[in-house]
């Protein structure tokens, strides 16, 4: 069966959106193509129209998984649509179509974007759309003590970009000229030999893709590799290999890797001892802050805009100004304490909300801290102890 991101209603719509918008002209199909391999670009647009070459495009990015440098064609394109269709109504079907390309995405891979709101509500899907009608309550000094820069700096040392060996048959994924197939991920430290993501990030598979063996994803955690301070594209980087998976649930989404002993001299990351508890009815107030390495990026830190919608003992749900999530990301409250394990995005359906004259189309989630902390006590102790004995005074 060929591959494709898409179905071909889901990629009809985001063809129709892209031409009803003008976006088969030379301009925008340049600003369109930024950051994606200018050759294959160029190998699949010469000759004919403007719409002939976007069609062309498009149908190849959809069938293109990854390219030799590990960039997402397609992924790229939709962002850089959204971008240029901020504010219309062709916004929503690019975000949709982000939504299911995504792995951290929560449409199911079969639909199409006029579909996927159906898939799961928003926590924000019910919240006023408007900042006169939006309720937010701001304390009286909204500023940070400059320490919150110093520690926040600090915690970065403990979160890492993972690259991960995809393995099928029990046999490494390669691409071509030999190019080694991996997935990405981010992940931080639970405790000094510990460092915790996404299962979905150690599945390695994309939505369309069945999922990973039990020996398949052993040899992926086995062989997995740990990238801290990875800043810049020319950062001196710490990286480490992985020992292999300790403790993992699909459910809860959570995957705990062992890291040779000594090999990681940092702090681990500090834990709350109690979830973030917010009622969707609640003025948004509490905001969050993730650090990430989105598409294997060198590590970006989302914050201020970032409201907390909802938060219960079993979900973290937080507004972003961003396309696409980064999965495995320590969502952290203002001390830096670790409130939840990013996991996935979704969009906000209908009109989009507007948070001090900013757009706001998508909603980030996660599990909260406690709630894979619990399981651990159930299945793991011994870990749990461990995580527990690094930890200093509990938030």
């Amino acid at each position: 069966m060929t591959f494709t991101y898409l179905n071909d209603a889901a990629l009809e719509e985001v063809r129709r959106a892209a031409i009803d918008l003008g976006f088969a002209d030379e301009q925008n199909r340049l600003a369109l193509a930024a950051g994606i391999s200018r050759a294959f670009v160029d190998a699949f647009t010469t000759g004919g129209t403007g719409v002939a070459k976007l069609l062309t495009l498009t149908s190849r990015m959809n069938g293109t998984r990854v390219l030799l440098s590990g960039e997402v064609p397609l992924q790229t394109w939709l962002n850089n649509a959204i971008l240029l269709s901020a504010g219309t109504e062709e916004e929503l079907v690019f975000r949709r179509a982000l939504e299911i390309v995504s792995v951290d995405g929560i449409a199911p891979p079969t639909t199409s974007p006029s579909d996927a709101p159906a898939a799961a509500p928003t926590d924000a899907a019910e919240l006023p759309r408007t900042d006169g009608e939006l309720e937010i309550t701001i304390v009286e000094d909204d500023t940070l003590d400059v320490g919150f820069l110093h520690d926040g700096a600090r915690v970065s040392r403990s979160v890492a970009k993972l690259l991960v060996p995809r393995h099928f048959g029990g046999v490494p994924s390669t691409l071509p000229r030999g190019v080694p197939d991996v997935g990405l991920g981010t992940g931080w430290l639970l405790a000094p030999g510990l460092l915790i993501t996404n299962f979905h990030v150690m599945n390695a598979r994309l939505a369309r893709e069945p999922a990973a063996s039990d020996v398949d994803f052993e040899h992926q955690a086995k062989v997995t590799e740990v990238v801290f301070d990875y800043y810049r594209t020319d950062s001196e980087v710490c990286s480490v290999p992985s020992e292999g998976c300790v403790a993992f649930d699909r459910e809860l989404d959570y995957a705990i890797l062992r890291l040779p002993t000594g090999s990681v001299p940092r702090q681990p990351m500090r834990l709350r001892d109690a979830p973030i508890i917010k009622p969707r009815a609640n003025p948004l107030r509490e905001r969050v802050n993730v650090l990430q390495h989105p598409a294997g990026d060198p590590m970006r830190l989302g914050f201020r805009n970032n409201f907390v919608v909802a938060g219960t003992g079993d979900r973290l749900s937080y507004l972003t100004d961003t396309a696409g999530g980064s999965s495995g990301s320590p969502i952290c409250d203002d001390a830096w304490f670790v409130a939840a394990l990013h996991r996935g995005f979704q969009t906000i359906p209908g009109q989009p909300m507007s948070v001090w004259g900013k757009t706001i189309r998508q909603e980030n989630y996660g599990t909260p801290i406690t709630a894979i902390l619990d399981h651990l006590g159930r299945t793991r102790p011994d870990l749990l102890e461990e995580v527990a004995s690094s930890q200093g005074a509990p938030k």
